[in-house]
Parts: structure tokens; C-alpha cells; sequence
């Protein structure tokens, strides 16, 4: 006696459809075969989603003299610049109006504002201003949360439209090079 016949429509992609005449025992091989690839595509993406290390955030040794510096000297502005590492995206950027600053460390806003500008003046991050918002650029020599590769979008990434009018000297003068001076001022080594 002849095993049956049974026919099975196979869907390649969207555009393709494939039939194919297959026995009992052909058409069970073919689904374990067909089990088996997709065990193996999902533990590749298992694996890649794995290997992307995507919740980190790196610091460079050449700036932690100036992490000690700010530490030591000025405590509340390093609470500030680690919240700002802690929710930047992966282009070290964060947008946000003071009010979420206000409400998470209960301190007023110009207790914010100083210490900000603690951090802007120092290199630690750049400001820019997108409405009653801002976007704050952590130093991409300080620290990053990306692959290396992607150091040159560091800015900010299309998801942050902010206004040339409110910032019009962000691109006339070289980003974090306050940074650098602070190193050169405080004798940081």
C-alpha cells in the first residue's frame, strides 16, 4: 500500500506561494525542518538583542578627574548630570523642561538653573533650548551609551526638533571645549 498524498501551500513571502505534493512522513520532516529554522532565527535575534548591551552607559578615564572635580565641588550638579545619564537616549541627548527636574529632586527652579549652568559651563553638557523645553547634550568625551561608531550623531537624533532662533550660537562655537578648560583652570589631572 502507497503512503497518501497530501498537498501543502507554503507561503515563501508575501509575493511567492509555493505547492508542494507531499507525503505523510515528507510533509512531517519538512515541518520539523521548518521548526528547526525558526528556532534557529529566534535564538539569532535572541542573540543579537543580547550582544546590542543596550541599558549602559560608558565613561571615558580622561574625564574623571573632572567627575571628581564636580563631586567634590559641586554635589547637586553631579545629581543633576547623573539623572540627565540615567534618561539620556542613546545619542546622550535628553529633552525635558525644568518642571521634571523641579518635581524629581524638589529643589527650586533656580537652584536647577544654577546648577545647570554649572554643568554647561564646565563642558559636562551642552543646552539647547527647544520651546519652554530644553535638550541637554551630555559630552560625548565624557561619557556615551552607543556603539563607538555612532559617536557622530551624538547631537541629537531626528526624534528632537529644537529652534535655530533660540539657539543661534550652538553652532558658531566648538562644543565642550569648556570642558577642556576646566582640566586646564583647575590643574586636573
Amino acid at each position: 500500500m502507497q503512503p497518501s498524498k497530501k498537498k501543502g501551500v507554503y507561503i515563501l513571502n508575501e509575493s511567492e506561494k509555493v505547492t508542494l505534493e507531499l507525503t505523510k512522513e515528507e510533509l512531517m520532516k519538512f515541518q520539523r525542518l521548518m521548526e528547526l529554522h525558526n528556532e534557529e532565527e529566534d535564538k539569532k535575534a535572541k542573540k543579537e538583542e543580547e550582544d546590542r548591551n543596550s541599558n549602559f552607559v560608558q565613561f571615558y578615564r580622561d574625564g574623571m578627574p573632572e567627575m571628581r572635580w564636580l563631586m567634590t565641588n559641586h554635589q547637586f550638579a553631579s545629581s543633576l548630570l547623573f539623572f540627565i545619564l540615567e534618561h539620556m537616549d542613546n545619542r546622550n541627548a535628553l529633552a525635558c523642561s525644568y518642571a521634571v527636574f523641579e518635581d524629581y529632586f524638589e529643589r527650586h527652579k533656580t537652584t536647577i538653573y544654577r546648577n545647570l549652568k554649572i554643568l554647561e559651563e564646565n563642558g559636562f553638557i551642552d543646552i539647547l533650548k527647544m520651546g519652554s523645553s530644553n535638550v541637554y547634550i551630555v559630552n560625548n568625551e565624557l561619557a556615551w551609551t552607543d556603539k563607538n561608531s555612532k559617536k557622530k550623531f551624538a547631537k541629537y537624533d531626528g526624534k528632537i526638533l529644537v529652534s535655530r532662533k533660540e539657539n543661534k550660537d550652538y553652532k558658531y562655537r566648538s562644543r565642550f571645549d569648556r570642558f577642556k578648560a576646566l582640566r586646564e583652570r583647575e590643574g586636573l589631572k
